[in-house]
């Protein structure tokens, strides 16, 4: 690899070098990666609606399948008395089939989704963007463990992560804590305070567990110094939230919150009707936060074991500017340790996949990358716990784990278009020197495919 600035921004940066870029950004780099920091708000994904309009549409679903579930039990049930159903109406010639809430299940429309997003974010012009928001998006993850997380999980990249690049962490903090995906995937929704209106008339439970994941997971950390009863007092501050029938937009209810003053980390929330945002007012710059959330961005850019002076800079960065994200991306990308020339980290699924198609300059085949993040254990919006996917080494980088990447290389070589040169393909992708025995191997293979393939489960490519 000649280009080595080039290399870290295409890869430690972005999300993988397609054919000719680290060419167009020689000389370049540090501008390249510097203008996507600052460009503010990243691209939304295209031909997906918002929230109210997929909440609608799924209560329609819903709604039809009941009715259509009752219909197929009605003609059981007669089939078993004996008796004789009436007929399905049938359609004359010639005629279009009217279309169905019943056609858009849940399911068929995250997939939908995910094809569309992978799609996007691998042929994207912003792959620094990109990254950053796949960053994000895992730091405050959601699963898809139910039909509803199913139909909003791009809605809630859209709508919570995306916009708020260009915005600061309390903001993005903030539309995250309370858009209804979240709500549904932490269960918040059904928080009701004791002693609220609704609490004092039905037996309604306070959710600690939503409270605990937005302190130990998106703020403080596990080790930030907050104790039991801060996450008590966390919970009863944010009971209230919920989500509006009318609109599908997060609400906050009165009658559901509970009453009073409240006492977090040692500071007073008053009793006021902005008590859940004031709460999030207070973690969103506590240094635990600071601290906790900027090791984290440092250790996926420099290394699992960042250096200090990266994740000093980051935590200066934030507390000058109150926490823009576009100030403390800055400060990252203008850390030298961010542009060390060896490769710092193993690339994850998803970022391997990535990287793939962009090395091959794939398009049309979101489905497929989809299969292979899913095949690789990293399937989008389906981490196993809140805590999000892993993004250590370790935890990818095992013997059963480079088997299938192995098998996910020849898969996805069936792909590359016929014209693609392997030889020029490591050269622009991996960090190899002139010297490699790899580009030897990739060069003396006969069948272009299994070169292809080559490339891809080299050690090389593994590494940005």
């Amino acid at each position: 690899m000649e280009h080595v600035a080039e290399f870290v921004a295409l890869n430690r940066f972005g999300l993988g070098a397609r054919p000719g870029e680290a060419d167009a950004i020689a000389g370049t780099a540090h501008a390249w990666v510097m203008a996507q920091m600052t460009r503010g708000p990243a691209d939304k994904l295209h031909g997906v609606q918002d929230t109210p309009g997929r909440l609608r549409a799924y209560d329609t679903y819903r709604r039809a399948k009941t009715e259509a579930d009752k219909a197929e039990a009605a003609v059981l049930a007669a089939a078993q008395e004996g008796a004789r159903p009436l007929p399905a109406p049938t359609l004359p010639p010639g005629a279009i089939k009217p279309s169905s809430p019943l056609d858009n299940p849940p399911g068929r429309i995250f997939d939908t989704d995910l094809a569309h997003r992978a799609e996007q974010m691998a042929a994207s012009d912003s792959p620094v963007q990109e990254r950053l928001v796949a960053f994000w998006c895992n730091h405050f993850a959601i699963s898809a463990t139910r039909e509803e997380i199913l139909v909003l999980a791009a809605p809630y990249e859209n709508e919570a992560i995306r916009p708020n690049l260009g915005f600061t962490f309390r903001d993005m903090l903030g539309a995250t804590a309370t858009h209804p995906a979240m709500l549904f995937y932490l269960d918040a929704a059904s928080s009701v305070g004791p002693d609220s209106i609704i609490g004092q008339s039905r037996h309604k439970s306070v959710n600690e567990n939503y409270a605990r994941e937005v302190m130990e997971l998106h703020t403080l950390g596990v080790n930030g110094g907050y104790t039991q009863k801060d996450v008590e007092e966390l919970a009863l501050a944010l009971t209230g939230l919920g989500i509006s029938t009318g609109d599908g937009e997060a609400a906050w209810f009165y009658d559901r919150h509970e009453p009073g003053e409240r006492a977090l980390i040692g500071r007073k929330l008053p009793a006021r009707a902005d008590q859940a945002q004031a709460a999030l007012d207070i973690l969103a710059n506590h240094p635990a936060t600071i601290r906790h959330v900027s090791t984290k961005l440092a250790a996926h850019f420099c290394g699992d074991t960042p250096p200090r002076a990266v994740v000093q800079r980051l935590a200066h960065a934030w507390r000058a500017s109150g926490g823009s994200l576009q100030a403390i991306h800055m400060a990252l990308a203008q850390s030298p340790e961010a542009w060390v020339a060896h490769p710092v980290k193993y690339r994850s699924p998803q970022d391997f996949v990535f990287a793939a198609s962009r090395a091959m300059d794939l398009h049309g085949h979101g489905q497929n990358l989809v299969n292979e993040m899913r095949t690789l254990g990293q399937a989008p919006f389906r981490a196993p716990a809140p805590t999000g996917w892993p993004d250590a080494d370790s935890d990818w980088l095992g013997p059963a784990g480079v088997v299938a990447r192995v098998a996910s290389a020849q898969r996805l070589a069936r792909l590359a278009h016929p014209q693609t040169d392997p030889t020029d393909m490591l050269a622009q992708a991996a960090h190899v020197s002139n010297e490699a025995e790899v580009l030897n191997v990739v060069a003396e293979e006969p069948d272009p495919q299994r070169a292809i393939a080559l490339v891809l489960a080299s050690p090389e490519f593994q590494r940005r």
